[in-house]
Formats: structure tokens, sequence, C-alpha cells
């Protein structure tokens, strides 16, 4: 507050008029700043009577419209009712020319019906009505040799024919066409069927080779385990039969020196084993070329079964170097997308670069500060 004492009446003006901009401002900012309570110059009472008028002109002239179309549909019903009575009116009328017409005006009640009756030619009997009809004369010219008498039969069941062998063409063409369709319906599916596959089988490709041969390996260490348990059955079963064979030999008459304890009641060529006392010179060689036969056949099947293992081992050493071969490619694929990758990036870091030097130095020259923007919204002028 000013000091009353250097205060004079215009300085106390000056004040209130300052008083007084200073309350209207800050109401006026409160108008334009706030949305809901914003009044720029306009007569809000003014505007809500012209709304009101408004919508009490539209409400009138829907009521109006509403009455019209009352009115016109209400006259539209009755026009039909009438439109319905006259037309069942009319039809009554003609229903009762036709029954009286039907009735008592028949073409055949006339008098002279017999001269233009359109059935006359149908009732009236022909000419003849076959080779054996007694009506035909010598003289009358209705027969003679070699006359076709079934030519309407005949031309009848060719054109039955015809049209049987046109149905035949058309539905053996329409079978054509739904075939070829089908064809080409499954060759597009047989070819997104192949390339569904091919998909499968890229991406099952390494699971596949793992498996493979992750079972070559186990199929080896089972195959190496049951020749294992093989030979060692086979030398156990030749040391028992060896055993026993021994055993045999002490405990029997086999070293006996009589050679008739090993002959046998059941032949002659029959001997009992456990008084066996020797062979024939004939015997031995038969027996020496038994067992050469019998090493021959054991040297066959070792030779068969280093084959096969042999073969094992190419097929896995071939996966495991086409394995090798696949996964080389794929790192070599990798390494290259790879390097692809980063000169695209250098590339785009570059173009990057440029754009934003570009934006900086020739279109952004002046950039405005945080100070342009504080200036705004501050008064209300």
């Amino acid at each position: 507050m000013l000091n009353s004492l250097f205060v004079n009446c215009q300085d106390q003006k000056e004040a209130l008029a300052i008083e007084r901009r200073r309350r209207f401002e800050e109401s006026r900012k409160q108008r334009i700043f706030n949305a809901r309570r914003r009044v720029i110059g306009v007569d809000t009472d003014a505007l809500g009577y012209q709304v009101q008028e408004k919508q009490e002109a539209k409400q009138a002239k829907a009521e109006q419209s509403r009455k019209f179309a009352e009115e016109v549909r209400r006259q539209e019903h009755v026009l039909l009712l009438k439109q319905r009575e006259q037309r069942q009116e009319r039809v009554r009328q003609e229903d009762e020319l036709n029954r009286f017409r039907a009735t008592h005006q028949r073409p055949e009640q006339s008098r002279d019906f017999d001269l233009f009756d359109p059935d006359a030619l149908k009732k009236a009997l022909p000419a003849r009505t076959g080779d054996n009809d007694p009506r035909l004369s010598v003289s009358g010219a209705q027969l003679f040799d070699g006359e076709d008498l079934q030519e309407r039969h005949r031309r009848k069941v060719q054109c039955e024919q015809q049209r049987s062998w046109l149905e035949q063409q058309i539905r053996e063409k329409r079978q054509a066409e739904i075939d070829r369709r089908a064809a080409e319906r499954f060759l597009e599916e047989a070819l997104m069927a192949r390339e569904t596959h091919l998909h499968q089988l890229t991406s099952q490709e390494r699971y596949a080779r793992e498996k493979i041969h992750d079972a070559v390996n186990e199929f080896n260490r089972r195959l190496t385990h049951e020749q294992e348990q093989q030979r060692r059955c086979k030398e156990r079963e030749e040391q028992e039969d060896n055993l026993a064979e021994i055993y045999n030999n002490l405990t029997s008459d086999i070293l006996t020196e009589n050679p008739d304890a090993a002959k046998s009641s059941f032949g002659p060529n029959r001997v009992i084993t456990a008084q066996y006392k020797g062979m024939s010179p004939e015997e031995i060689d038969q027996i020496r070329r038994t067992q050469e036969q019998q090493l021959e056949a054991l040297e066959r099947k070792r030779q068969e079964e280093a084959n096969t293992r042999h073969a094992w081992d190419q097929l896995a050493i071939d996966f495991d170097k086409a394995v090798v071969t696949k996964e080389n490619e794929l790192t070599r694929r990798r390494h290259a997308l790879a390097e692809q990758i980063r000169h695209e990036n250098r590339l785009l870091a570059l173009e990057q670069h440029r754009k934003i030097e570009h934006l900086d130095k020739v279109i952004y020259q002046n950039r405005p500060t945080q100070a342009y923007f504080d200036q705004f919204n501050t008064c209300t002028r």
C-alpha cells in the first residue's frame, strides 16, 4: 500500500486502475486457461435459445412428417383393400363366365361341329392299318414290294441312339475336364507337400545325423559285445567237451585192445562209441577232409564277419565325414552372412551419420532452446 501522506488523488486513481486491470487479468486468465469455463465474446444464453428453437422446430417437423407418413400408410392400406376387392370380384366373374362356357357353350354342342372338328383326322381311320388290312385291294396302290413300313420307328431309334452318343461324349468331356482339374490340384498339392517335406528334411537333417551316428556307435558296441560273448561261450563249450571226452575215455573200455568190443548189434556199420578202438585209413582221410571243409567254412565265416565289421566301420567314417563337411559348410555360410550383415550395418551407420550431419549443419542450423518454449502461456495477451 502506498503511504497516504505522500499520495494525491491522481495516484489513487492510477492505483485503482492498476488494481482493476490486475483483477480483470486474473479473471481473464481463469476464463481462457479453463477450457470448461472459457467464454470469449459469445452470448451463451442466445446460443442456448437458438439451439432450443432449432430443436423445437426439428421436433415439430418430425411430428408433421410422422403424421403425414401415418396418413400415407392409412391411404395405401385402404387402396390395397379396394384393389384386392376389385381383383377378387374380377376373378369371380371370370370363373362364372368360364363355368357357363364350359357347361352350355362347348364346341361339340354346335350343329356344324363335324365340319371344323380339329380331331377329325385323328378320329378317322388311316388309309391302312397294316399289310393284313382287309380294306386293301389290288388296284388301291397301297402295298408295294421293298417298302420300309418301320421307317418312323427306325428313325426314332436312330435319333435316340445319336442323342445317347452325344450325351456320352458330353459326359466324357466333362469327366476329362474334371480329371484335368483334379490332376492340376494334385500336382499343386504334391508341389506344396514336396516343399514342406524339404523344409522338414532341412530342419531334421542335423537331428537325423546325430541319431544315425549314435545308432551306429551303439550297434558297433552291441556287435562287439555279442561277438565276445559268443567267443567265450564257444571256448567254454569246447573246454567242457574236451574234459568230458577225456573223462569218458579214462572210465570206459576205449583203451582196450579188442576191436570186437566196438561192434554194435544194430548193424554191421554201427559201432559202440564208448568201446571204439580206432578208424581205418579211409575213415581217417574222410574225417580229415571233413575237418578241412569245416576249417574252410569257419574261415569264410570269419572273413564275412571281418568284411561286415569293415563295412560298418567305413559307413561310420563316411557319416562322420559327411557330418564334418556339412558343419564346415554351415560355418562358412554363417561367417559369410555375418560378414554381409556387418558390411550392411557399416553402410547404414555411414548413411545415418551423413543424414544427421546434414540435418545439424544444413537444415536445423537454428535450433530453439527451452527459453523459447517457456515464454508461452504466461499471460492472456
